[in-house]
């Protein structure tokens, strides 16, 4: 048992350390030549709309779906919406025991307790643990995408009330359709054609190197000329969301009988930086676009060093 601990660290330390050299490139091309606003959302789009959706196919076809995968579904979901709706809670107690200013604490709350699960989580855990890793890492983000459009957009309007509508919306996405597709597929007993396998097979390699280069362009924009400074609160959010969060959620779940596989990949995301769209939100409902932007940078850069180290620690407890 010590042995297999030990390789799935080394995986992981290896990942992030490919993860941080990637984002290094991006990096460096950044900084060799103008990255316009078009180029970055063709990346985006690329990720999420065909990357994304192809990895967690890609699980789907190269995994049998047995009763036991369908339970590991339902089981990260559920573990995801209360995962994160404690966090929030969680980090919003902290809030008031250091006595933040009102706006502040719900900013920082947010910033501490939603990680980037999608953009890196998903290519992350595909990557470690394989294309069912892949698929349940797209389970767990779906049950982000739900609180993050439901009980934080409450949150940033300040009580104005839920447009459903608007969550609809912005949950019902292609990686949630491709879920459906493919667990619907799967359960119809619908075996797809070999080229179809290959095409997302192939795609879906597509998800982490692209997403890393455009987190690296991001950084060097955001890094350029060191234009901001970080607001002195941010080692709230930063120790919550990187340390905090994730030993508790081992320690959490070492007392349950989940399999190693869910407690692993659950650890792994409770590990993931600051979710980028924070900075899209923030400034679309308050007019403190700069606090996002700074906790993201920052959170990511961290994140290549404790993601390998909750990795180690976690190794005690699974």
């Amino acid at each position: 048992m010590e042995r297999i601990l030990e390789m799935d660290i080394v995986v992981v330390a290896t990942s992030v350390a490919v993860m941080g050299i990637i984002i290094g490139i991006g990096a460096l091309l950044a900084s060799q030549t103008t990255i316009t606003i078009e180029v970055k959302q063709v990346l985006i789009l690329i990720v999420l709309n065909i990357a994304v959706p192809a990895v967690i196919l890609n699980g789907v076809f190269s995994t049998e779906v047995t009763e036991q995968l369908l339970n590991q579904v339902v089981i990260i979901f559920l573990i995801s919406l209360i995962f994160h709706l404690g966090a929030l809670l969680l980090a919003w107690y902290f809030t008031r025991v250091f006595r933040f200013e009102s706006l502040l604490a719900k900013q920082v709350t947010i910033l501490a307790a939603l990680g980037n699960t999608g953009f890196i989580g998903i290519p992350l855990c595909a990557t470690i643990f394989g294309p069912v890793g892949g698929l349940l890492a797209a389970i767990f983000d779906a049950g982000l995408d739900l609180i993050l459009f439901s009980v934080v957009i409450y949150m940033l309007q300040a009580g104005n009330g839920i447009n459903i509508r608007q969550v609809l919306k912005s949950v019902i996405n292609l990686p949630l359709i491709a879920v459906i597709i493919g667990l619907t597929t799967a359960f119809a007993g619908i075996n797809p054609p070999e080229f179809l396998k290959q095409l997302t097979g192939l795609l879906a390699g597509l998800a982490a190197p692209l997403a890393m280069l455009y987190l690296g362009m991001l950084l060097y924009e955001l890094f350029k000329g060191m234009q901001f400074t970080p607001y002195k609160q941010i080692w709230f959010p930063l120790s919550f969301r990187l340390l905090l969060l994730p030993l508790m959620t081992m320690g959490i779940l070492s007392l349950t009988p989940l399999d190693d596989l869910i407690k692993s990949i659950v650890i792994i995301l409770s590990a993931m930086p600051t979710f980028t769209l924070a900075a899209i939100l923030f400034a679309r409902y308050t007019t403190d676009e700069k606090t996002a932007v700074v906790t993201i940078a920052f959170s990511t850069l961290l994140s290549l060093l404790t993601i390998p180290l909750v990795a180690f620690v976690s190794a005690y407890f699974i």
